[in-house]
Parts: C-alpha cells; sequence; structure tokens
C-alpha cells in the first residue's frame, strides 16, 4: 500500500521562503516581533511529520508553549492529524509526529531521537537545553534544527547567530525587521516607534543585539 501524502498549505512571505529554501542544516533567524517566526517553525514542523519525521517544538516554559500548539492545533485539525491535547502531541496518517514541549527543566528533553526541532523564543531558553539535550538527541537521524527569537541583549543566542556568519556550510543566519513582514502596517510600526524607549524599539521591532 502506498503512504499517504500529506500536503502542507503555507503560503510564506518572501522572508520566510528564503529561510525555508536554504539548504543549512541548523538556520537561526533573529527576527523583530510579528515577523512570522512562529508561522515559519510551525510550518516547519509540520513539513517534517508530512514525510514521517519527529519534530519537536521546544519554547523556554510552558505557559510560552502554547504560542507554538495554538497554531499547530489549527493547522493539524486541517490536514487529518489526531491531536492529543493532554500530551501536546500531533499524529499524522503517515506516522509523523509533532511534540511541543517545555525547556523549563532540561533534563525532562533527553532520551528521543529527532528529525528536526525548533527552538521557539530560543534567546530565553537555557544553553543547557541545546547542548546537553537536544543538539544529542539529533545525532542518530542527522537532524536539523531552526532557534527563532528577538534577541535578548548578545546571551548564547547571540553566539549562535554568530556561528551562521562565520562561514560554517552547516550554519546559516538572518537577521529581519519587524516591517520586512509585509502584512504589518508601515503606520503601526511608526507608532511603536514613537511611543517605545529606542532601546526596546531597536531590540524588539529591528532585531538588533543591543
Amino acid at each position: 500500500m502506498m503512504a499517504q501524502t500529506i500536503r502542507i498549505r503555507a503560503n510564506p512571505h518572501p522572508g520566510q521562503l528564503e529561510v525555508h529554501n536554504h539548504p543549512a542544516r541548523f538556520k537561526v533567524l533573529a527576527a523583530g516581533r510579528r515577523w512570522g517566526k512562529t508561522r515559519l517553525g510551525v510550518n516547519e514542523c509540520l513539513e517534517v511529520a508530512a514525510k514521517g519525521g519527529r519534530a519537536w517544538w521546544v519554547a523556554p516554559n510552558y505557559k510560552m508553549s502554547e504560542v507554538g500548539w495554538r497554531p499547530l492545533r489549527r493547522m493539524a485539525s486541517k490536514i487529518g492529524a489526531e491531536i492529543r491535547k493532554v500530551d501536546r502531541q500531533i499524529l499524522l496518517p503517515n506516522g509523523g509526529e509533532v511534540t511541543v514541549r517545555s525547556a523549563d527543566n532540561p533534563d525532562t528533553l533527553r532520551g528521543e531521537g529527532l528529525d528536526f526541532v525548533v527552538m521557539d523564543e530560543c534567546a530565553f531558553v537555557p544553553e543547557q537545553a541545546w547542548n546537553e539535550a537536544l543538539r544529542p538527541a539529533l545525532s542518530d537521524r542527522e537532524g536539523k534544527a531552526i532557534f527563532i527569537s528577538t534577541p535578548k541583549r548578545r546571551n548564547w543566542f547571540f553566539r549562535l547567530y554568530q556561528e551562521g556568519l562565520n562561514g560554517n556550510d552547516e550554519w546559516q543566519s538572518w537577521q529581519f525587521p519587524t516591517s520586512a513582514n509585509p502584512y504589518i502596517a508601515p503606520d503601526e510600526i511608526e507608532a511603536a516607534k514613537d511611543s517605545l524607549p529606542s532601546d526596546i524599539f531597536r531590540q524588539e521591532y529591528l532585531a538588533i543585539f543591543l
């Protein structure tokens, strides 16, 4: 019997498409608020699962994981996936799966072999979660990862971002301001610029590492 083909209708904007199409194994995306980081990460997870793979969405804590879990649930319901709300897990008919996890206790992330990881708001996740749990989990399947976040000054997410600028073929980095999302009104961004402290605007809307 032929495996079922599952199609994910993503409709990415140009910046999301650029990141998606790049062949790097590890992708680091520093982007302003409302640029579309979550939508990109959700689509990437579902695409891996649509090919029978195992993907994890890892957020800094349980409450913040809801940001990814809501759109994952919504999109999964459109493609006939089983949604296990208690486990925060999506199971596709072809055996692929997406699980939403919290990094507030990095030791709980050990054990699974993974094809793909999204580290959501990576700048707020403990570095230990990547070094000791998630990076080793990708080894047996030669899995991939995408790190998405607004900056939090120059912490370990900044070091990951630098890795993607150093000419390593496995890594690639991008920096996009909120204005690179064509669906955000320019007037709204200008209003935020006028009302917020300069440093906050530069970090949250321009994705600058202060």
